[in-house]
Order: C-alpha cells, then structure tokens, then sequence
C-alpha cells in the first residue's frame, strides 16, 4: 500500500513559547500554571493542545528531542541526561545544555503563525491590542508604516521595535523582506531627465528638462502674459500662491497638481502647456485605475517612501481633482499662459449623488453618545482606574501615570468636540485665552462657558460649553502641570500630556528655561489630535471590561473627530434646537447645510410616520 512508503515521521514546530514552556515544566511548575503564564488561545490552537496532558505528552517529546541532539553532539553528556530523564531530576547545568540546544532548533516561524507564539508577552499583548494577530499581519504593518511603525502601539518603544525588525529580517526566507528603510531626500528633483521621472510631491521639485517645462508648449497663448512664469512649474507655484493663506485649500489642490504634473512627465512625456483633450482623458482614466507603482502608504513629504496615491480614488475624488484641474487650466487661461483649456471637453467622471451630502449616519446614537460622557460614564471609569499624573511631570509612554492622564485627555477631546460641534483644525487651535465665562443672567444655567473659534474663511463664530466640558479640561491641565485659573491666554486648551521620544516631539513639546523640562502647552496639529482621539476610542472599543454591545464597539473603531461634529448637530436637531442657531453654532456659510441634519433626524421622521400610520384599534 502507498501509506507503508511513507517512512518520515511528521516533525512538530516548536516555538518560542515551547521552549519557554519546557523550562517551566524542568523547574517542576505546574502545569496549568504554565498554561496560563505562557500560551494564550491563538497559540494555544495553532499547535493542536487542548488539554493539559496534550502539553505534557508536547513538552516531553520537546525534551526528547534535545536530549537526543545533545548526546549526539557530546557524547559524555549520554549519561547524565539520561538519569535526569529517568529520575525527572533536571539540575541547572542540565537545563543549559537543553537550553543551548534549543537555541539551534528554532523552527522557521510561518506567516499564518499567531504572534504570541514567537514573541514575549510584554511584545505580543500590545500588538493584539492593535489589531495584529499573526506574523504576517506584524510583517504587513511594519513594510507600511515604515521606521516609526511603533508609534501607535502601546508601550512599545524604539528599542523593541527594532529588536522586533531585526527578527523578521532574520526570518526573510520563510516570511519575505522586510524594507524598513525611510530615508529623507533633501536635493531638489529635476524631473524628465534620462527619461526617468522619480515620484516626488511639488516641493522636492527644483526644475523640470528643458524639453518638458512647456516654456515653449503647445498651447502657450500668444502675447503678453499677465505672471511671471517662465516654465508650467512657475505657473502652478503661482496658481498655489494665491491660495497661501489657506493652508487646507492649498494642500488639496497641490495634491492635484502634483499629480497631474509627475503624470505629464514621467507618463506621457509631455509638457503641462502641450496637453490637449485626449491626453485629460487618458489621465482621468488614470485616476480610476492608478499605476501600483504610484501607490504607497502615507509617508512624509521629505521621505523617499512618499507616493502620490494611497490608494484608488472614489469616484467623488476623481470628479473633485477634474474640478481641480479644470479651474486650474482655466486660470492660466484667464491670465494668458494658455491659449486654451483642453478640460472643457472632458466630461466629469460619474458619481453617485447621495441624498445627503454630509455624512450625517456617522454620528453616535444618543444611547452610546450618553454612556460615553454622562457623569460616571465610561469616561469617567477609565479616568478614575488610573492614578493621577505628578504635576509639572513631563510623562513618557512607560509611566504608570500616563494611561490615566491620556484618558482624562481623551474625555476632554472628545467633551469639547462633542458639546461644541468644532471641527478638530477649530479644537486644535483653540487657546485659553478663547475661553470665558457666561456672565449670569436670567434664563441662562450655571456654569455656562463661551469660546471662539476661529472657523473657515478665517471667520469667528462663538460656541458655549457646559460645566462638564470644563471640569474635564480643569482635570487634563493638572496633568498638564497648568493652572487653568491664571494661565496663560496663549496655552492651548487641549496639549499632550504623554510626549514621545523623538527630538521633534521634545523640542515642539518641552521646555528647558527652568532648568527642568516642563510642558510648554503648544497643542496639537489637527492631524495629531485625529490620531490621538481615533487610537484612543479603539482602544476603548477594544476593552472587554466595559459594558458596550458589539455593534457599539464596532461605531466606535470608526469613530473620527468629525463624528462628534455630527453628533452635537443631529442630538441639537433632535431636541428641537432653531436652524439658524444650529447654523451659527457650527458656522455653515448656508442654512441649506445645516437642513440636512434636520432631514437626516431619522428618530423624528420614524416618530412622525409612527403617528401617520398608527393603529386605529
């Protein structure tokens, strides 16, 4: 029979933790204890143990093994190991020579293998805590992020991180290459040249091969031109500038530009001032279907790993940067760069039109949005489970006190955002000085605060916060190290309070005036007070000690700042707030914006046509 050929016997896969597993069980620990102390589920399975015989009957074949690979590599040791066996007396100098032994018998580790079952407790908990259950999941997370992939996880420094990659490149033959690397490009980019276009976003750009800068395209317009532009790249540097006061505007069409230009000349090998219809149609296709090679995770501008997409675009992105295109060429018209604008013919890309343009589904139910911030409310559980921060103490990832101060932080953030409706670039540049009292009148409750805020179009509007918005933000600035009564107005009101290592983080963060480094309260960027509140509510999402529902944690996973904006609308909606207030509240130029809450109010209209169809018996 073909099963009386198969003479090799099945070898197990042993992991670290087997080994470490076997250690316990030489020093006589229990071995329910090594159960607990050692696997969790994941590793628990991968290996087929269900029972605590089944990782006795392991262990021992383990120790079998070794003992045979020692004796055959000195064979003096036969006897000794052989009583130690027999009696179940293993001495320490025993146990070091099946420990050495071990550390030449590591099994490859495999993609599909659980992380707890190659890396240390105090390694894998973090990472599951993120989200990464396997080996090839870790693999996956560090090729995206690239060298400062540690971040985001919990108390996970740098010098783990790099133990951590050192591993993985060591195991390159069972789990692939690992590229880490992240360096900065600090020359400007000349682009064309040898037929090579290195993708680089528009500021890394110094010049453009004189074949290619369009001072003589196409579609240059005869006669005097309105800019000094001697080249397309000086046209688009002039068409971003009008726009340099508004950072977030420049930033979305720069995006667009860059683009379009890189596509020009690494792609069609054309100038910018050359391109006709045919060639805005082949690059709107290109939009729907970007190149793989253009595509990478987001990295800084300055670094080599920089793409220009990070992933296909919806179709409401590919009509926005159309939109984007169209106007720019437009401009160059109206100023006499061009003679024409070849997107006039090039039809919008199909979109789906929602019936409301705002993502209003996104904001929390009133029940979830009620246990995260009432009084005694989850919030307010993890705050008090943590001890409070030392005063003035500059806090690090590995301090005892910094889960406490970054969830009395947290609730602060997300108290402010969703009492207020602020956008985060509004919560991130908001200072104490913006914040003051209500005087107290009839009709108005104790404890009322306004603040102002320094909305879009650089216009002012005021919003009020109640007493429990500034009870939290009291408590975040003791962390803080701040007297909240007699601060400074130029303090922001919300700050970190846990500041990482990097010189960056320490320079923007600490001060050293004192002789002692102190928070210096400079408050975040708006997209460091998003990573803050979204890697914090997950984290929340993920505690099983907390009475949420599933369907609750899974809102909160996706829970963004501009969620709460959306929450304080649709619950100020829901309990009857006027239109125009709501309007001036979150500071919409049309009141036609501020209606789409009141449509999307899906509890009102469940209500009303609950009375229309009611039940006559």
């Amino acid at each position: 029979m073909a099963q009386h050929n198969l003479v090799a016997a099945d070898t197990p896969r042993y992991t670290r933790a087997d080994f470490t597993a076997l250690r316990f069980r030489l020093n006589r620990i229990p071995t329910d204890q090594i159960l607990a102390r050692v696997y969790d589920e994941d590793a628990l399975h991968a290996a087929g143990i269900e029972t605590a015989a089944q990782l006795e009957a392991r262990l021992d074949a383990l120790r079998d093994h070794l003992v045979e690979r020692v004796c055959l590599s000195n064979p003096y040791l036969s006897a000794s190991l052989a009583d130690a066996r027999r009696f179940n007396r293993w001495p320490k100098s025993a146990i070091d020579y099946l420990v050495r032994a071990a550390d030449q018998d590591f099994s490859a580790p495999q993609p599909h293998d659980p992380v707890s079952a190659w890396l240390r407790p105090i390694v894998f908990r973090p990472l599951r805590q993120e989200g990464i259950q396997t080996v090839a999941q870790l693999h996956s997370y560090i090729a995206l992020r690239g060298r400062r992939w540690y971040l985001p996880v919990p108390r996970l420094g740098a010098g783990k991180a790099r133990a951590i990659e050192r591993w993985l490149q060591a195991q390159a033959a069972t789990l692939g290459p690992l590229p880490v690397g992240d360096t900065l490009r600090t020359d400007g980019v000349e682009l064309g040249q040898d037929g090579a276009c290195p993708l680089v976003p528009l500021d890394q750009v110094e010049r453009i091969i004189p074949a290619l800068d369009g001072h003589d395209g196409r579609n240059r317009a005869p006669g005097y031109c309105m800019i000094a532009a001697r080249d397309d790249l000086d046209a688009i540097h002039a068409y971003l500038s009008r726009y340099r006061d508004r950072d977030k505007t420049a930033r979305a069409y720069q995006k667009e530009l860059e683009r379009f230009l890189l596509w020009c000349v690494g792609v069609r090998r054309l100038a910018l001032s050359s391109v006709g219809t045919d060639d805005c149609e082949d690059y709107k296709a290109f939009l729907a279907q970007p190149d793989p090679g253009w595509v990478g995770p987001k990295a800084a501008r300055t670094s080599t790993r920089w793409r220009p997409f990070v992933g296909a675009l919806k179709p409401e992105s590919q009509r926005y940067a159309v939109l984007v295109l169209r106007g720019f060429f437009a401009w160059l018209v109206g100023v006499r760069y061009l003679g024409g604008n070849p997107w006039l013919l090039v039809a919008d890309p199909l979109t789906v039109r929602r019936e409301a343009p705002i993502a209003v589904e996104k904001a929390l139910p009133g029940r979830l949005w009620e246990a995260l911030i009432r009084p005694d409310g989850l919030l307010d559980q993890l705050c008090v489970q943590w001890a409070s921060a030392p005063v003035s103490v500059p806090l690090t990832a590995k301090d005892a006190e910094a889960p406490g101060a970054q969830y009395r932080l947290v609730r602060a953030a997300v108290l402010l955002l969703g009492c207020s409706g602020a956008r985060r670039e509004e919560a991130a540049r908001a200072l104490r000085g913006h914040l003051k009292p209500v005087p107290e009148q009839a009709g108005v409750p104790a404890g009322l605060w306004e603040l102002a805020l320094l909305g879009k179009r650089s216009q002012w509007r005021t919003v009020f916060l109640p007493a429990r918005v500034i009870a939290a933000l009291r408590a975040h600035w003791a962390d803080r190290g701040h007297d909240f009564e007699q601060a400074d107005s130029a303090l922001a009101l919300l700050s970190p309070v846990v500041v990482p290592s990097t010189p960056t983080s320490r320079a923007k963060h600490l001060s050293l005036k004192t002789g002692e480094p102190v928070l210096t309260g400079m408050g975040f960027s708006p997209d460091g007070l998003y990573q803050l509140l979204t890697t914090m509510l997950r984290r929340i999402a993920g505690d099983a000690t907390l009475p949420l529902a599933e369907a609750e944690r899974d809102l909160l996973r996706h829970v963004g700042p501009h969620a709460l904006r959306h929450t304080f609308a649709t619950h100020a909606v829901a309990h009857e707030m006027p239109a125009d207030v709501l309007q001036r509240l979150l500071g919409h130029a049309s009141l036609q914006t501020t209606s789409l809450y009141v449509r999307a109010e899906r509890a009102r209209g469940l209500s009303a046509v609950a009375k229309l169809y009611s039940d006559p018996t």
